[in-house]
């Protein structure tokens, strides 16, 4: 027969109780961010498969700059379209960087801060940069493929730095198939390219945040309890 003495010591401590209940509690609270992380991601991606769809299937429609044989559109409302798109998915990008690191406190959150102004500043940089080039006498046909081939690097290397910083398997593998993408597009060379970018680009975003919302590549792994 078990003695109230022997019941009163396998009863867990009071202490440990509430330790028990504290680990729980911010357990559910760090698998509630992350849900909220991995949506925000998972939407991300669908906004920047529909601005490289359009945008660069645009350029692909362009007169005097693309193949598309369907159909022709302005030159200039092509370039409007593509350059309007990309400012709407740099835009996002910052927002949903910076929503995200108001999950987190002290470094994580300014980490999410500033990695997304670092779209803005990157983005903004390498158009500059591209603008000098030009004026400096670059070709219009070497243009055609340095303008989307620096973008989309750029991309890449950005959603590497994110799979750095968030331990990302999904933001690694897309910003691997980014880079990919760049070096087959231009070897494939204009105005061919455009086409290549409307359509891989979109299909690697869609297949990434499709794997991940199987749970097959996590949009980032968890920090040990």
């Amino acid at each position: 027969m078990t003695s109230p003495r022997d019941t009163d010591a396998d009863a867990p401590e009071p202490a440990d109780a509430s330790a028990a209940q504290m680990l729980a509690l911010m357990r559910d609270q760090r698998r509630s961010v992350r849900v909220r992380l991995d949506h925000r991601f998972t939407v991300l991606l669908a906004v920047w498969a529909v601005v490289w769809c359009v945008g660069f299937g645009a350029l692909w429609s362009g007169e005097n700059i693309g193949g598309n044989t369907a159909f022709r559109i302005p030159e200039a409302a092509a370039w409007i379209v593509f350059g309007c798109l990309m400012v709407v998915g740099i835009v996002w990008s910052i927002v949903t960087g910076i929503l995200s690191g108001r999950h987190f406190r002290g470094g994580s959150r300014l980490s999410g801060m500033l990695y997304g102004w670092s779209w803005s500043v990157s983005m903004t940089g390498a158009g500059l940069f591209t603008a000098g080039l030009q004026r400096a006498g670059l070709t219009d046909e070497l243009a055609a493929l340095l303008y989307p081939g620096l973008f989309v690097s750029l991309v890449g290397v950005l959603y590497l730095t994110g799979a750095a910083l968030e331990r990302s398997p999904a933001l690694f593998a897309l910003g691997c198939a980014m880079i990919a993408i760049v070096v087959v597009a231009t070897f494939v060379g204009s105005p061919t390219h455009y086409l290549l970018y409307a359509t891989a680009g979109p299909v690697a975003m869609v297949t990434v945040a499709a794997l991940q919302a199987r749970g097959v590549l996590p949009a980032a792994t968890e920090d040990p309890a």
